[in-house]
């Protein structure tokens, strides 16, 4: 009868093989998917040959799958180690399948509808770090936001001509240089802040500011400048504020302020360190993007973005020893050890590419190599026990 266990024994290991196989075949373009393979050992019972066994059925993490690219910002390939981490019904799962949208309230979620987690923000826009939160995008419009402070930095030549004629705009002997800046004022509408600048000699200037082609009333026409002896500003002083006023028709008015901190007057050319304005039109909610590091940014028709929160990764001390759960997910166990949380791109983790996923790891040559072989030790370890059955039959007709 041992001849006949230990054949039996060949066929289901097989058989499970077989199944290991095919379940890689058929996941052969499953997002997140990783093979696995039938690890077998020999059986002895009592010192007796008793046949084999299927001692575990391994996936392979190590394998890394193809980056498929997709174009959808909430789509995330993992690049290098690492697992997201999505909440089903509260239970914490682990995936490397990184196909997400967004449901009808905004949640970041994948097909089956759990939640991404990630860091979330605080009522200042601020990231919590620390505590883990279902992602959420904000998806309402923004208002229109009037500008109140211009960072405005430039060098001033030293080597300019003196102006010895009055300003007039008009006129481009009457200034040195000139230079344009964008600004919005409560409701959205766009204007320009235009500042000419006149050399007085030695490190004194003139700064002359209008609005749309309009000098802005007095005092707020004219500035002084002036630097010292190492190109260095002093007028105004530090924190070197121009406070100005503009009235637009129909909006509030506009009190803003002209940084002139790290200006400079060197003996190089005229040069722009910094011209930027806050402040914004109007902006209707237009996508989502996401950082290498897992930041999430909600996007917005006027070209701003405000962040959402922070994608998290997980990580194991031993991922073999992962629970395998249904829709390409692992849970975490005593084999596998807690989850070790990080923000991507950090420590061991891998950074985020949006608009691409990891694919499945198999590689069908080489399981149609496997089945090959499981067929064969199939149909090998099956006639061992016809072999057995024709013995049996040669000895019941002896007797």
């Amino acid at each position: 009868m041992s001849m006949f266990n230990i054949g039996l024994s060949g066929l289901k290991t097989t058989q499970k093989a077989l199944e290991v196989t095919s379940n890689n075949i058929a996941n052969s373009a499953t997002a997140g998917f990783k093979s696995g393979s039938a690890e077998f050992a020999a059986v002895y019972n009592g010192g007796q040959r008793g046949g084999v066994g299927v001692s575990d059925i391994k996936e392979n993490f190590a394998r890394e799958g193809n980056v498929v690219n997709t174009g959808s910002a909430l789509d995330l390939a993992i690049t290098g180690k690492g697992f997201f981490v999505v909440s089903e019904n509260g239970r914490m799962a682990y995936t490397q399948a990184g196909q997400f949208g967004l449901d009808k309230e905004q949640h970041i979620v994948n097909a089956s509808g759990n939640r991404l987690q990630g860091y979330g923000i605080d009522a200042n826009g601020n990231l919590i770090p620390g505590v883990l939160t279902d992602l959420k995008v904000e998806a309402a419009n923004i208002p229109a936001e009037a500008t109140t402070e211009i960072g405005f930095a430039l060098n001033l030549s030293s080597a300019s001509d003196v102006i010895a004629v009055p300003f007039d705009p008009l006129d481009g002997s009457s200034y040195n240089y000139s230079q344009s800046t964008e600004m919005f004022d409560s409701l959205g509408n766009s204007h320009t802040l235009t500042q000419y600048f006149v050399h007085n000699g030695g490190g004194n200037w003139d700064a002359h500011y209008y609005v749309n082609g309009t000098a802005l009333p007095a005092p707020f026409d004219t500035a002084a400048l002036s630097f010292d002896v190492n190109g260095q500003l002093t007028v105004p002083a530090a924190p070197a504020n121009i406070a100005l006023e503009f009235a637009p028709a129909g909006a509030a008015l506009m009190s803003f302020n002209v940084n002139m901190t790290a200006s400079t007057q060197f003996g190089s050319g005229f040069n722009i360190y910094s011209n930027d304005a806050n402040g914004y039109t109007a902006g209707e909610f237009a996508g989502v993007s996401i950082a290498e590091t897992g930041q999430v940014f909600a996007t917005f028709t006027n070209g701003e973005t405000k962040l959402q929160g922070q994608v998290v990764l997980a990580n194991f001390a031993n991922v073999n020893g992962l629970e395998t759960g249904n829709k390409t997910v692992w849970y975490a166990t005593n084999e596998s050890g807690a989850p070790l949380y990080g923000t991507p791109d950090s420590g061991n983790l891998g950074a985020l590419l949006s608009g691409a996923y990891i694919g499945s790891n198999v590689d069908i040559s080489e399981q149609l190599v496997d089945l090959m072989a499981f067929q064969q030790n199939y149909q090998a370890n099956a006639k061992t026990i016809s072999n057995a059955d024709e013995m049996m039959q040669i000895l019941f007709s002896a007797t």
